[in-house]
């Protein structure tokens, strides 16, 4: 799969890293230095603050019944961008005060290095991290643990080859297939041709297009999660949708601890759609089992697209988006 990074971030480095949010030695919200980028600045106010923010002071999620919120912060992040990918850590925390309604978040962004490392060894590494910060007791600590590991992840992305691949084992339709079935992941990407129109690949698969409206608001799918942990599950669905939408399509992929499903959430992210990050399945059901009817030829352009996949061969690049007419 071909990622595309279309700048340098400056300064020659691969590697950025930062923390931000809750944590018990500050009295209020925090972030460590690092914090860089374009990225990893629209990540903190679109994730952070306007999204898990936004959710909590409209009490979105407190609205919920007991069985539709799933509670607390447990989650792995993994998100294609034109800039790179950027991998996060979301878990549970609390600030100086003792409130505990916000998480704390490890975050670092990556170019030109390999995927399979970037969704292996660093989002362990970020995992890792988080889990050392929240347990310590001051700054000092938690400012000299964000110093040591971007330290750490940059002299090992010193000795990795300049790349803009993200490859790995089995074709990613296979793995998810084999974990969820040909016809749960046949609904997901139906439900992701038709909602997702305007960030499909070129016209090879045979969609209608118009120039005369284009939709690129970003789009929420719901899917099964696959995959033996979170970040194999976002590797999975993030190298299924490189097939289907264009290079310069950002994907999010958030998975939680307890693998009930990802979220997928392609195009610019908005704060509105982090209401996933605690809605539970009978509040945002997955498309796998949203029982609408698929006709003949949704059926066969899905099974054309399984076998083409499955096959691992590469998807045409187009550079465009691709309309559709409303």
């Amino acid at each position: 799969m071909k990622i595309s990074f279309r700048r340098k971030q400056g300064g020659g480095e691969r590697v950025w890293l930062c923390a931000l949010g809750k944590h018990p030695a500050w009295d209020d919200h925090f972030e460590s230095p690092g914090l860089d980028t374009d990225r990893l600045a629209q990540l903190r106010t679109t994730i952070y603050s306007e999204g898990i923010g936004g959710r909590i002071d409209t009490g979105a999620w407190e609205s919920l019944d007991p069985d539709e919120r799933q509670g607390g912060f447990a989650h792995s992040l993994l998100w294609r961008t034109p800039d790179g990918l950027v991998v996060a850590r979301i878990i549970d925390s609390s600030d100086g005060k003792g409130r505990k309604r916000y998480p704390l978040l490890v975050v670092a962004q990556s170019s030109g290095l390999p995927g399979a490392w970037v969704c292996g060894a660093m989002l362990d590494r970020v995992t890792v991290a988080a889990r050392r910060i929240r347990e310590m007791e001051s700054r000092d600590e938690v400012l000299g643990e964000i110093q040591l590991v971007r330290a750490e992840l940059r002299a090992e992305a010193q000795l990795l080859d300049e790349a803009d691949e993200l490859a790995g084992g089995e074709p990613a339709s296979a793995g998810l297939t084999a974990c969820a079935g040909d016809e749960a992941i046949g609904r997901v990407l139906y439900q992701c041709r038709r909602g997702m129109r305007g960030f499909l690949r070129g016209n090879r698969r045979g969609e209608k297009t118009s120039s005369r409206s284009i939709d690129i608001s970003a789009k929420h799918c719901r899917t099964p999660a696959c995959g033996r942990t979170p970040g194999e599950s976002c590797e999975l669905w993030l190298r299924l949708m490189d097939h289907l939408v264009g290079d310069s399509v950002p994907v999010m992929v958030i998975v939680p601890d307890s693998m009930a499903f990802a979220d997928l959430i392609v195009g610019e992210p908005e704060a509105s759609q982090v209401y996933c990050l605690q809605a539970g399945a009978r509040a945002l059901p997955l498309a796998s089992e949203v029982p609408f009817e698929i006709d003949a030829e949704s059926r066969g352009w899905v099974g054309s697209f399984l076998e083409e996949t499955r096959g691992g061969s590469a998807p045409d690049r187009d550079p465009g988006w691709v309309a559709s007419r409303r």
